[in-house]
């Protein structure tokens, strides 16, 4: 086992102990062949955590790439900083601490892949502000799109989870019908949404 894994599995065994949400083994093996295929070289992801999925894109990303990672909890900010340092990736990584509805406008730059994983009612808000910075061809992939299968039958979801549902769906609704985007909606984990942006001429 190399140093990376054996970070990965003690980043797996910290998410277990403090309830820290990090993706599904089977969501990381699709988020890495996605990204490997893709070979970005500007990665932004929003929704850092403890680093566990920053960690698998820069595994698999163009060997120049960089990434841009947003997380609101500066604990845990620090936390990925260190677990990221140990895998010495660190210096492919730029950390942004604040609440990523307000950072992205501000951001400069274009990206040719972003990993949403962050607060899953404000997934469309995301999209929206960061379309004028992709690249033509970037993959968008967000994950926990399914919500525990209720995205797919709401009939029995708590009514707290409600307005998540909602919003979620109306994200898979964009992705699937704006015809700038081409989607592949995946079942693996708690579902995965794979977007190509085909750019802005096919308003």
């Amino acid at each position: 086992m190399d140093k990376q894994q054996q970070i990965l599995i003690t980043m797996q065994d910290y998410a277990n102990i403090h309830m820290v949400p990090i993706i599904s083994r089977e969501g990381g093996r699709l988020l890495q062949e996605v990204t490997a295929a893709a070979k970005p070289v500007s990665i932004l992801e929003i929704g850092t955590a403890i680093g566990y999925s920053t960690l698998l894109l820069a595994a698999a990303m163009a060997p120049n790439g960089k990434i841009t990672t947003i997380e609101q909890d500066g604990a845990r900010l620090e936390i990925a900083s260190n677990f990221l340092a140990q895998a010495g990736k660190l210096e492919q990584v730029s950390m942004i601490a604040g609440d990523a509805g307000e950072v992205l406008p501000a951001l400069t730059g274009s990206f040719d892949l972003v990993f949403i994983d962050a607060a899953k009612g404000q997934y469309l808000d995301y999209l929206h502000k960061v379309m004028d910075k992709l690249l033509p061809g970037a993959v968008i992939i967000a994950d926990n799109v399914l919500f525990r299968g209720w995205v797919l039958d709401d009939s029995n979801a708590p009514r707290r989870f409600r307005t998540i549902i909602k919003r979620l769906k109306a994200y898979l609704d964009f992705v699937t019908k704006d015809k700038r985007f081409k989607t592949v909606v995946h079942h693996t984990g708690d579902g995965m949404a794979v977007s190509h942006y085909q750019g802005r001429a096919n308003i």
